[in-house]
């Protein structure tokens, strides 16, 4: 090769190469954001948390924060703070603004928050999980929920604060979220609450190029995927444990270190000793890891880096609440930590009034009061009684010879005991097996479903006891950890 043409090539290479990099490259530069945390009156809020999703300032005296970021961050954003009414736009919790693409150096972005007319330090939270509407004539199932849920504010807490949380799956096809977010946001914002969100596996991109993007149409509709928030003396956490892996368009439980270095930051806001709420998609543990075999949990139904994340939250009393797997469980992990993994909104993908493991269509109710924490489930349709199912001799097939019952939202602090012609007999033996409820309608209706392949499968919340006699009269007393109690003469 000549000499002119080395130095021709080396002459363009020298012109294009600036180009090429600045292609590559992602955007570092520096941005200054400020601005105000304010009520109503203008009067400044102190103490607010205000992130960019990296890091975690405090507003001064008079509401004002400044914070040094750069090009990267999507979102200037708040914990809304305790005694403050929750801003809502487009049927969503509004606790952030948008970085806009076009960069500037300096950027102010103000908050303004309405102070509470209640007190919130006793306040309601529900959990709707997986309501996963997958096409339109679904909604109107949905509306069965949204009309539950409001007699059920209106009866029993006419004047006490009620908020809602959806652990993830709002949808049931990602490609369909522009024809479908939009009425769902809709109708659940028609309950008269506010309902606070977290991403699940069907709420991400599962044909983009990385973890990175997954989360593109989420944060289109519901904003940051990760925030925190405060409702009387209770530290709200939301997280996104969904990781997209872009193999075969699936997911992992886990928490990657952006989203852990965040959380070590916001807890640091929060005193030692504290109770906290935190919810994620994918549950941290498993009935495997319960049974002692954790290495039969799968990746994408458990969150891998689950010690870590326990490790953060030792010196907190803590309550996870935790979806995805459409059961009902609750683990007592250690003394100052609680799961709870929420049966599905939706049963059997809308097909049929349970989820597979025979726990109804329906939600989770927490009344909260200061620290102290009570909870019940509430199935679709039912009084708030309806908290476990039994059967007569003969309805199970793996029991033939004993009564059964599925008590959904048991965990070891419930007793179970059954009474054979009014004489106390003891407490039902546990066992794991099906709900023959839900065998039986899967059999039946199964060759019209939307969904084919799906079914009953066993679950360790069902109880049996053998009678003497196929003619005595059976009834089954359920008392739960806060000793309410709940009965049934076993037909």
């Amino acid at each position: 090769m000549s000499t002119y043409i080395k130095t021709f090539i080396s002459s363009i290479l020298f012109i294009l190469l600036p180009t090429i990099l600045m292609q590559a490259q992602v955007d570092l530069r520096n941005i200054n954001f400020e601005g105000k945390v304010h009520d109503e009156r203008r009067k400044g809020i102190p103490n607010v948390s205000v992130t960019d999703g990296y890091n975690i300032v405090r507003t001064d005296a008079n509401g004002r924060y400044k914070i040094l970021s750069n090009a990267t961050a999507e979102y200037i954003y708040i914990s809304i703070p305790s005694g403050y009414e929750v801003p809502m736009k487009n049927d969503a919790p509004l606790f952030f603004h948008k970085v806009p693409k076009e960069y500037k150096e300096k950027q102010i972005f103000n908050f303004e928050l309405t102070k509470s007319k209640k007190d919130d330090n006793k306040h309601v939270m529900v959990v709707w999980s997986d309501p996963q509407v997958y096409y339109e004539e679904e909604l109107t199932q949905l509306q069965e929920a949204v009309d539950d849920l409001k007699n059920l504010i209106a009866k029993d807490y006419p004047k006490t604060p009620v908020f809602g949380l959806v652990p993830g799956d709002m949808i049931g096809w990602i490609k369909d979220a522009d024809k479908l977010y939009p009425p769902i946001k809709q109708k659940i914002a028609a309950t008269g609450i506010p309902f606070f969100y977290a991403v699940g596996n069907h709420d991400m991109d599962a044909d983009d190029r990385s973890e990175f993007y997954a989360k593109t149409t989420y944060k289109k509709y519901f904003g940051p995927n990760y925030y925190s928030f405060n409702r009387g003396r209770i530290h709200y956490i939301v997280l996104d444990n969904v990781f997209y892996t872009a193999r075969n368009n699936a997911s992992i439980g886990y928490l990657d270190d952006k989203q852990m270095d965040w959380l070590e930051q916001d807890l640091k806001t929060v005193a030692e000793g504290s109770t906290l709420i935190i919810t994620m998609h994918i549950p941290t543990f498993s009935p495997d890891s319960r049974r002692g075999e954790p290495h039969k949990d799968q990746m994408h139904r458990v969150l891998q880096n689950r010690e870590p994340l326990y490790k953060l939250l030792e010196p907190y009393n803590v309550h996870i609440f935790s979806g995805h797997e459409h059961y009902v469980e609750n683990y007592q992990l250690k003394e100052n930590l609680f799961e709870h993994v929420h049966t599905t909104l939706s049963g059997l993908f809308w097909m049929a009034p349970w989820s597979w493991d025979g726990s109804p269509c329906g939600y989770a109710v927490y009344e909260i009061d200061n620290n102290d924490i009570k909870w019940y489930s509430k199935s679709i349709g039912k009084d708030k009684d309806h908290q476990f199912n039994a059967y007569p001799i003969g309805y199970n097939e793996q029991k033939p010879n004993a009564v059964t019952a599925n008590v959904w939202n048991y965990d070891p602090a419930w007793k179970v005991y059954w009474y054979e012609n009014g004489v106390k007999m003891g407490e039902m033996e546990q066992f794991t097996g099906y709900d023959f409820s839900i065998v039986d309608y899967v059999n039946k209706n199964q060759s019209g479903f939307k969904h084919k392949g799906i079914g009953a499968a066993p679950t360790e919340h069902m109880f049996y006891a053998v009678p003497k006699s196929t003619e005595s009269s059976i009834m089954i007393e359920v008392i739960d950890r806060f000793s309410n109690i709940y009965s049934k003469i076993v037909q």
